[in-house]
């Protein structure tokens, strides 16, 4: 066999080849392009009679190298970055790194230990899509929190009494409004009548007790800001509308373009079948899942990856459970979002997190717990390709724990 170890960056990568000997065969640069990747090519199957005497490890289990070398038809090992760095300390203990050093270390990690460790099986077309499309999506929110933020920063700063106006700073009547209407002494000018013609216009429920709450609103004594604090204020908080209105129209472009795409995989029915599951949230389910049924052995492999189930640390008597850091955030965000609205959805997850709260369980470590428990059931179902039955469930509860606490319940 032929074991390749590559150091991937942006711009070049180093390359190590070695075999069943520990022989270095080779070792190069190939620049980040077409060019490059074919020079990979040609210099590895120099040594080999076909692609299944070669095995390429790398630290980045996406981009375009990656498919390049699996269109080729090689197998790919994705090596997690922290046990690369366990691994080095085999060679050297002195804290010593190069970037051809990593390139041997990745290749003698397959050599000795790739039974430990599993190939890479690319998802489905449409699986891949809904992954790029889902954490996108996510990106676009958190940029999109973070901007709501801001205006509530700057609002705070010369125009507080805006943060009154109406119950959400991210809908088109809230942004058009404080546009039209960027600082105090514009807001306390309005009529009436020029508030009830803005209303109607957003089709606003409840016009005339609305215009009345704002006319008295308008005539509240304000602050008194100085005028250049005002007007560099006003122009950055129209900066900041503009943006968070583009970010609306983006966030909603991805709901329809997630929600096309999820007609197409065939799990759409499982996930969507899960109680409190829309399409967004049974998109992120089925992106991070994936299609490959032999990717998870057992569920415990799940919750560990998802993020859910906690680290036990022991020596001798010493015994301490810890909250799981490493793991896939997209993963955990995603459960964790499941199981808050199954709360509202299901029966059995309503009464499963009360009890964690009472068993003395903080809301967010109860969540996490409700997550983990839910990971049971939708492992299940994804093995099976079978939708959710709440009675079958609730069945299946009470003849294993007679409606008590499981033992794996407190030690969650």
């Amino acid at each position: 066999m032929i074991y390749v170890g590559i150091d991937w960056s942006d711009e070049d990568h180093k390359v190590y080849l070695t075999d069943d000997s520990e022989k270095r065969l080779d070792a190069f640069v190939i620049l980040h392009t077409p060019e490059g990747v074919s020079e990979l090519f040609a210099r590895v199957e120099k040594f080999a009679k076909s692609v299944d005497d070669v095995l390429f490890a790398v630290e980045k289990p996406s981009g375009l190298l990656v498919s390049a070398i699996l269109d080729r038809g090689f197998t790919l090992y994705p090596i997690n970055p922290k046990a690369v760095d366990r691994y080095r300390d085999r060679f050297k203990v002195s804290g010593k790194k190069d970037d051809f050093f990593d390139a041997r270390v990745l290749a003698n990690i397959l050599r000795t230990d790739r039974h430990i460790h599993k190939p890479l099986i690319p998802d489905s077309p449409v699986c891949r899509n809904l992954k790029i499309l889902t954490r996108q999506y996510e990106s676009l929110s958190r940029l999109k929190r973070r901007v709501m933020n801001q205006i509530i920063s700057t609002l705070k700063d010369y125009y507080p009494v805006a943060l009154e106006l109406f119950g959400k700073i991210d809908q088109p009547i809230t942004i058009d409004f404080l546009k039209r209407f960027p600082t105090a002494e514009k807001f306390s000018k309005l009529t009436i009548s020029q508030i009830k013609n803005f209303l109607k216009k957003h089709h606003y429920p409840g016009v005339e007790k609305k215009a009345d709450e704002l006319f008295q609103l308008a005539k509240t004594p304000h602050f008194q800001v100085e005028e250049f604090v005002v007007e560099s204020r006003s122009l950055y908080l129209s900066t900041l509308l503009t943006q968070l209105k583009n970010l609306m129209n983006a966030l909603t472009t991805f709901e329809h373009e997630i929600e096309k795409i999820l007609s197409q995989h065939p799990d759409k029915d499982i996930f969507l079948s899960l109680p409190g599951s829309g399409n967004l949230t049974s998109a992120k389910l089925i992106a991070e899942f994936g299609d490959d049924r032999d990717r998870y052995k057992k569920v415990g492999a799940v919750q560990a990856v998802a993020g859910s189930c906690p680290v036990t640390r022991q020596s001798g008597k010493y015994r301490n459970v810890y909250f799981r850091k490493a793991c896939i955030k997209p993963f955990r965000n995603a459960t964790n979002q499941f199981a808050f609205n199954s709360i509202k959805n299901s029966q059995w997850a309503k009464d499963r997190y009360k009890k964690y709260v009472d068993s003395g369980k903080k809301k967010t470590h109860a969540l996490r717990c409700l997550s983990n428990a839910w990971l049971e059931v939708i492992f299940a179902m994804w093995k099976n390709r079978s939708t959710y039955d709440e009675q079958k469930h609730l069945k299946i509860v009470k003849e294993q724990f007679q409606g008590e606490i499981s033992p794996s319940f407190l030690t969650c």
